[in-house]
Order: structure tokens, then sequence, then C-alpha cells
């Protein structure tokens, strides 16, 4: 009896982990486009107590009338939401080009770019997470 048990103890925890997969990194996140997900975060160098939860999706230009004035009414954007554990959420429209990333939030006037590697502006740095960065190149946002 005690084998019996024992074995099937074995194996519902080998088929459980056989069925954990890795979290995804925020670069693979933000290559592949599966979903949403949890990944530590910060506001300003200040590490949010949890994990955000992070999605991506498509906004109609239409919706921001900046992004409607640079390129439209009829534009598909993509759009980055980041959920914060105190509920509070944040907005960003990448209205840039294959070489240039800008970014919208929706919430104020204010425009952001990703941290990009060195003289490849069309790269985004991936070495210290997902960096957002304000006007001045100080680190807004960081996901990781």
């Amino acid at each position: 009896m005690k084998r019996l048990m024992a074995v099937s103890v074995g194996l519902a925890f080998a088929f459980s982990a056989a069925q954990v997969q890795a979290s995804p990194t925020i670069e693979e996140f933000m290559s592949t486009n599966n979903g949403p997900g949890y990944f530590n975060c910060a506001y300003k160098l200040k590490i949010a107590s949890k994990k955000c939860l992070v999605t991506t999706s498509t906004i109609n230009s239409s919706k921001d009338s900046r992004s409607k004035r640079i390129l439209g009414a009829d534009e598909y954007l993509p759009l980055l939401t980041i959920k914060w554990p105190d509920g509070d959420s944040s907005r960003y429209v990448d209205i840039g080009g294959d070489e240039v990333y800008e970014l919208i939030n929706l919430a104020d006037r204010k425009s952001y770019n990703y941290r990009t590697i060195k003289n490849a502006r069309q790269n985004i740095d991936f070495s210290k997470g997902l960096v957002i960065i304000n006007d001045d190149g100080k680190e807004h946002i960081r996901l990781w």
C-alpha cells in the first residue's frame, strides 16, 4: 500500500512538473505577443511590491489626437499596457517607425522612448529588461 501511494505521488509530481513552463523573458514576451504576462516592474527606479500585469495589443490611431495628427485616422498601432500592483494602469502607444521608437503615454502629454542599443536605434536594449526612458534620458519604467 505504501509503495502504491509513493508511486501515485511520484507520478502526480512528475505530471505537474511537466505542465510547468518557464515564464517568458520580457524580450520574448515583446516579440511574440502571446497574451498577458507578469513581470517585475519599477517606476522611476522604485521597484513595485508585486509583479505587474503587462499586455500588448493594438489601438487605432484615431484614439489619440497626437497619433491621429502624425499618422492619420486609420492606422493600427502597438499598445503596451502595464497594470501596477496598486491598481493603476499605464498605456503607451508606439508611434515610431522602424528606426525610431517614440511612445505616447495616453494619460499624459509627454513622449517616451525605449532604451536602445548604442548606435543601433532600431534595436531595443533588453540587457536590463525593457526600459522606457523620458525625454531627459532618465529611466521612467523598467520591466524585467
